[in-house]
């Protein structure tokens, strides 16, 4: 693969634009990972970058690690704030991004050696306003496995397409790490990251792909995520914190679904695309009811009611669930039937830990 980075630094310093790519990474008491992330940034021989960290008043060593590094990186700026959570942090670093594309990495996560050169060979060919990534998850033990999206990401090609042609691409993870963004098409998407979380990327993931007019994939694994770190923000917090899952949906769905019914020459919104948002947005709130250690046990009938109430509010005309153990449970769900759902949960936990053995999952 060539290196654009030398090209890349001379056309800049030639017209005084801004940097070919804007890494943005909030962050909040991250003593121990914050080195890592940024050192996997820096060392990598592609230059055309700029670093925009976004702190919420770390209360441990994060802001003493940043300070100690800002001397000797001209690359990374620092935006120290109040406690914002990482939506709004987000939203900060993209308002100070001079990048004609963004990446929201996530400051516990490690960027992969060689992907800012891949990602930036990629989009020199294509101009795409999305960019979606492959990625490994980080296990404990330092071993790499294939991410939830790598059947979806390496099956898809190289051809750019918009989510009216393929609207199974919806099924990626709804995160803000697996897509580099042409800042121009950001903007003018107005996508904003929702202040509560978790959860809060989700309705900039979904516009994004909705209004997208050419989205491209890139095989190649560029991003390592640290699956369930302790004290992230989906595995600790407040007790009903997957609850915003709701709040986060609603609008979303009734925003398209409005938009279905009194259309507005947005070809890129069919009722295809509206019944895979739907069908997306029952399989991640009951993945996150399924997921150990995210709902109480006191808690999952009254989550489980929110998602059937959820499903029977914005379920589509003439709507064909999908087939399997997936279309057993959103049969359940449809019915309201806490109990045949609950009776799933351990053939569900022994399916998940099934999955996770596969090396090519």
């Amino acid at each position: 693969m060539r290196d654009l980075s030398s090209d890349r630094d001379s056309a800049a310093s030639r017209s005084g634009q801004g940097p070919f790519l804007s890494i943005i990474i909030p962050t909040f008491d991250v003593e121990s990972y914050i080195g890592p992330c940024i050192d996997a940034i820096t060392r990598q021989p592609f230059r055309d970058i700029e670093i925009i960290v976004v702190d919420g008043a770390s209360a441990d060593g994060t802001r003493s690690a940043l300070e100690k590094r800002m001397p000797d990186e001209p690359r990374l700026t620092v935006e120290w704030t109040r406690r914002r959570g990482p939506g709004l942090a987000r939203n900060i670093g993209a308002g100070k991004a001079r990048g004609e594309y963004l990446w929201f990495v996530d400051a516990d996560d490690v960027v992969a050696p060689g992907s800012l050169a891949a990602i930036s060979e990629r989009l020199a060919t294509q101009r795409l306003d999305v960019l979606l990534i492959n990625h490994a998850e980080l296990q404990a033990d330092g071993i790499l496995k294939p991410g939830q999206d790598h059947a979806l990401i390496t099956r898809a090609g190289q051809a750019p397409f918009t989510i009216a042609q393929r609207p199974q691409m919806l099924d990626v993870g709804l995160v803000s790490w697996n897509k580099i963004i042409r800042r121009e098409f950001f903007g003018s998407a107005e996508a904003e990251f929702a202040a509560d979380w978790p959860h809060e990327d989700v309705p900039v993931s979904t516009e994004l792909l909705l209004t997208a007019g050419e989205i491209g994939v890139l095989g190649r694994v560029c991003y390592h995520y640290r699956r369930h770190r302790p004290g992230s923000a989906t595995s600790a917090g407040k007790r009903h914190r997957h609850f915003t899952a709701f709040d986060v949906w609603r609008p979303i769905l009734k925003r398209n679904r409005d938009k279905l019914a009194a259309p507005s020459g947005n070809s890129r919104l069919t009722k295809e695309v509206y019944d895979a948002l739907f069908q997306r947005s029952i399989w991640h709130c009951s993945t996150v009811l399924d997921t150990p250690g995210y709902i109480a046990r006191a808690d999952r009938r009254e989550f489980f009611n929110h998602l059937s109430a959820l499903y029977a509010e914005y379920v589509p005309d003439g709507y064909r669930p999908p087939g399997g153990f997936r279309g057993v449970k959103f049969a359940l769900i449809a019915k309201d039937s806490y109990l045949g759902y609950a009776a799933l949960y351990p053939l569900n936990k022994v399916r998940i830990a099934a999955r996770a053995l596969l090396p090519g999952r």
